[in-house]
């Protein structure tokens, strides 16, 4: 039984972001096309970076001294070719930097996220990497609505009111 690209996809994710968690970038780099010249990543809080120089120096800051954590959900899977994929999914990354003066607690958030793939003899392979944070104002919104009492949310439903 072969698998469909939503299980493919799902298990490439799986894997690259364990290996992420890891920080182990020779398992990261092992998950992309390394005979694409034109790669992009574009981590939220960076510049893009285009090709593999630029790429390897953001991977290679030493993070050894700080925890990550990012989990995934909701992809879904395009096939753009036979031999092109495109992934759009959600995701939240935590993180922990001991010694931060500004976040001196771990501190995460949410991001889309949106990636193109190649199918090469070993599997798929990235070569295209978006992240997109929510705007300021959406995370502040959802914020102040996951703020509100259990108890408003039952008042205003035995009022009738929904939202």
């Amino acid at each position: 039984m072969t698998k469909s690209l939503h299980e493919e996809l799902t298990a490439f994710l799986d894997a690259y972001f364990e290996a992420w968690n890891r920080y182990d970038v020779p398992a990261m780099r092992a998950l992309w096309d390394e005979d694409e010249q034109d790669v992009l990543y574009l981590a939220e809080e960076s510049e893009p970076r285009h090709g593999w120089e630029r790429i390897l120096a953001y991977w290679g800051v030493d993070r050894s001294q700080s925890e990550r954590l990012v989990t995934w959900r909701d992809l879904t899977a395009i096939q753009a070719g036979s031999d092109v994929a495109i992934a759009f999914y959600h995701a939240n990354w935590s993180t922990y930097i001991p010694g931060n003066r500004l976040y001196p607690k771990p501190f995460g958030g949410p991001v889309r996220i949106s990636m193109v793939l190649r199918r090469k003899p070993e599997g798929w392979r990235a070569i295209h990497y978006i992240e997109a944070p929510l705007a300021s104002i959406v995370q502040l919104r959802e914020a102040h609505e996951a703020a509100v009492d259990p108890a408003l949310h039952e008042r205003l439903a035995a009022k009738g009111i929904s939202y």
